[in-house]
């Protein structure tokens, strides 16, 4: 009895269709998104990946849980973060609860000028010299040539482990704040002075 060719080609494509599917990626199962901020999630096996538009400066918070196709190795991280709020942005700290960094990757502004990246185990600190309006890629989110993804150490971890990440635009700090408004009154106080 021979094979039906065309039996066989659809037994064929639906195993393939069942390998492909097998893989399953770091699911998103929660976030906290203040102040209208939105998240896109486009997470793969062995990569965490999300945009976050920042409408306003306000700390948004994504919960994730391993799977197993995550533990293969390093977790790469990277993401498009969009500066929507039409004001300055000067600096973006990354928090981690849950996993930590094992490398630092890059950090790309559009229109911005680096500064200082400060990263430790639980955070990455981002400052801008040239605040960015636009957005900037925290890791290679793009696949651009000299860009690398930073990578989150999956040792000790299990799939059904949950991770948090967090990212803030720390508030300006009371002191500079203090000192901008000492300098405006200043410069108010000079312009008021009678000339003679």
């Amino acid at each position: 009895m021979q094979a039906n060719p065309l039996c066989a080609l659809a037994c064929a494509l639906a195993f393939t269709l069942t390998l492909s599917s097998a893989g399953h990626a770091a699911v998103l199962t929660g976030s906290s998104v203040h102040g209208g901020n939105a998240v896109a999630d486009y997470s793969t096996p062995g990569a965490v990946s999300f945009d976050l538009d920042l409408d306003h400066f306000a700390p948004t918070h994504l919960d994730f849980m391993l799977e197993a196709d995550d533990l293969l190795g390093p977790l790469s991280l990277d993401a498009i973060v969009r500066n929507l709020s039409g004001a300055a942005l000067t600096n973006v700290d990354f928090r981690l609860e849950g996993i930590r960094f094992a490398q630092a990757g890059s950090v790309t502004p559009t229109f911005g000028t680096l500064g200082r990246i400060a990263y430790g185990s639980d955070y990455a600190s981002i400052d801008f010299r040239a605040p960015e309006w636009a957005e900037f890629h925290f890791g290679d989110p793009l696949g651009e040539a000299g860009a690398t993804d930073w990578l989150l150490s999956t040792a000790g971890l299990r799939a059904g482990d949950t991770f948090s990440i967090t990212a803030e635009v720390p508030e300006p700090s009371t002191a500079a704040l203090m000192l901008s408004a000492l300098c405006m009154s200043g410069l108010l106080t000079m312009r008021r002075r009678p000339r003679g």
